[in-house]
């Protein structure tokens, strides 16, 4: 898989991948990758 890093993007995946986000954070990066990914792959 490939890294993103910087943007929003990058952010909500840093954010779904550090152990101590808060589950809402990780719930709203997990719609973010979520959107990217049907929108770009």
């Amino acid at each position: 898989m490939t890294v993103h890093s910087g943007g929003k993007v990058g952010k909500a995946g840093k954010t779904l991948g550090s152990k101590n986000s808060s589950k809402s954070a990780k719930s709203k990066a997990g719609k973010i990758l979520a959107v990217h990914k049907a929108k770009k792959h």
